[in-house]
């Protein structure tokens, strides 16, 4: 079932792209909110209030689906959530955007698109490109994925309310802190993940470098953001344009989504997944 649903997920979000102006976790904030102005002393009540609020909202949709219409009714509301966290932007959309930008694509939307990706199309090199799609892709995909087939609909509104949260210019340094704490444990099986994924897909030799060189300035067990970065530059070497780099990140997530997607395949067949 999971499997499946993960499959329709990614389908219909890559060609329904209109889901992306659904995606408002707004309605989701205003208990955080709330704790936040009564207790404006205890900064690490974001850290708890974030997968509270994921569990709280699943265990009531849940209930309330299975009530009306039992297994398929968790079913469907699993599949709205794996959408509703997918994103917000669809990965494929804004590559294709910023490649067309000399030959079809909208400035408006070429503008758009390189701001989410955090690019300048003028000025970003062909690594910073490929990294770019890296960084996107885990946000995009890779988190929400890693963490539904984890923990099922918790994981996936946990992963991205964190991240919602975190966009939050009211927040105080010491609460910045905290998030940043969830951020890391949400993130960190992803990037490792990801960098193995990397390796298999593209070069072992030079993801492992890279991953060495991480190693050593942060140490052995510290994975950050700053990984996809270097993954990028090794695999990127031969690339000389912003476009070459942006298709090449592109390639290499799709490869990586693919071999997740034949991993889980197998963990279905072996009776560890349902």
């Amino acid at each position: 079932m999971t499997i499946l649903i993960v499959l329709i997920g990614l389908l219909i979000s890559h060609v329904a792209t209109g889901f992306r102006h659904l995606r408002d976790f707004r309605w989701m904030l205003w208990p955080i909110h709330w704790m936040r102005r009564r207790f404006p002393d205890y900064p690490w009540l974001t850290f708890v209030m974030v997968p509270m609020t994921a569990v709280v909202v699943a265990v009531l949709a849940t209930w309330l689906m299975t009530s009306l219409l039992g297994l398929v009714g968790w079913a469907l509301l699993a599949l709205a959530v794996f959408i509703y966290t997918l994103g917000p932007r669809d990965l494929d959309r804004d590559v294709a955007i910023l490649i067309n930008r000399d030959s079809g694509s909208e400035p408006a939307e070429v503008e758009e698109s390189a701001r989410f990706m955090q690019l300048d199309v003028d000025r970003s090199s062909p690594v910073e490109a490929a990294a770019a799609v890296l960084h996107a892709g885990q946000s995009r995909w890779f988190g929400v994925l890693f963490w539904f087939v984890l923990v099922g609909i918790p994981g996936a509104i946990t992963y991205r309310l964190t991240r919602i949260v975190l966009q939050d210019k009211s927040l105080s340094p010491e609460e910045l802190d905290w998030l940043s704490r969830l951020r890391m444990i949400l993130d960190w099986p992803v990037l490792a993940l990801m960098t193995v994924s990397a390796a298999l897909c593209t070069d072992l030799d030079k993801v492992y470098r890279a991953w060495g060189e991480q190693r050593q300035e942060h140490g052995p067990w510290l994975l950050t953001p700053t990984l996809l970065d270097r993954v990028a530059a090794a695999i990127d070497t031969h690339c000389e344009s912003f476009d070459e780099g942006l298709l090449n990140g592109h390639r290499v997530v799709w490869r990586m989504l693919i071999l997740w997607l034949v991993m889980l395949s197998l963990l279905l067949l072996a009776g560890w997944l349902v």
